[in-house]
């Protein structure tokens, strides 16, 4: 892709899967404006990006308060003039019992899953419509698919994600506006189950997990193919979505067959512990 590519906007830039997102589109050819809570991490990524020729502006904020989304739109278009392309990469689960958080954390996980992500589309869907370009990119889970432990209000919101993306894909896309969502699996080197592996002295497997770098890939492939739906997972990971689509039994018995049930149960047990 030529360097005129365009102008991306990516959230939860600052740690993750974020910065391998931003360095796949600005390989790509984009220029970015990078989002997210931590201004440190965010000046770290951008300086690194525009060591290589990127034009990259970091802005911190946090997109669970309205104000904060509305102001980010403000300044990002004030900054490059206007945002060609959206990745809603941002999320996250405090990976504990549903019954046991507060209604304001689920909420918030919701409010960060799925209303920012809303909200965000909605701000500038006006202006991409208005030009006649625009494709906005949701990272969804198939944890809102295959019943993973302890998840039901994230689980709910990547669920809605994807019905958010095709419902926006089908009603805009012969406007120039498109949408694609995608779908990722277990993923190593960053992002939560990394973390979470890290925490408890586990070790990220290799088999059943997804590199890291395969999600930038994928964001970038969404928009040059305008692919509606990729799947991120090792091995025929759209035909198991479907499979599970089909059969909604079959993603919790995989939880079992595959010890899922029995790690989380570990994790649940280690939030307790160390709830900070």
């Amino acid at each position: 892709m030529a360097k005129t590519a365009g102008v991306a906007l990516v959230t939860g830039a600052s740690r993750g899967i974020g910065p391998f997102i931003a360095r796949s589109l600005a390989e790509a050819g984009y220029s970015l404006v990078l989002t997210g809570r931590s201004a440190s991490e965010l000046e770290v990524l951008a300086d690194d990006l525009r060591a290589k020729g990127t034009t990259a502006v970091a802005l911190a904020r946090d997109l669970t308060v309205a104000e904060d989304v509305e102001a980010l739109v403000r300044t990002a278009e004030r900054e490059v003039g206007r945002v060609d392309v959206l990745v809603n990469n941002a999320g996250g689960d405090p990976q504990r019992e549903f019954d046991d958080m507060t209604w304001a954390e689920n909420d918030a996980i919701f409010q960060l899953n799925l209303i920012a992500p809303m909200r965000l589309t909605h701000l500038l869907l006006p202006g991409m419509l208005e030009r006649g370009r625009g494709h906005i990119v949701n990272i969804s889970s198939i944890a809102g698919r295959v019943g993973f432990p302890y998840t039901e209000a994230y689980a709910a919101a990547k669920d809605g994600l994807m019905g958010f993306t095709r419902v926006l894909r089908n009603d805009y896309r012969s406007r120039g506006v498109s949408a694609s969502v995608v779908v990722l699996g277990a993923i190593r080197d960053a992002g939560q189950g990394q973390r979470t592996a890290d925490q408890l002295g586990m070790k990220m497997p290799a088999m059943g997990t997804s590199p890291a770098k395969d999600v930038g890939k994928a964001v970038v492939a969404a928009i040059e193919k305008d692919r509606a739906e990729i799947v991120v997972m090792p091995g025929p990971g759209r035909l198991i979505k479907a499979l599970m689509d089909l059969f909604p039994s079959m993603g919790p018995a995989m939880n079992q067959a595959t010890g899922a049930n029995a790690t989380m149960r570990s994790v649940i047990e280690f939030r307790r512990r160390s709830p900070g």
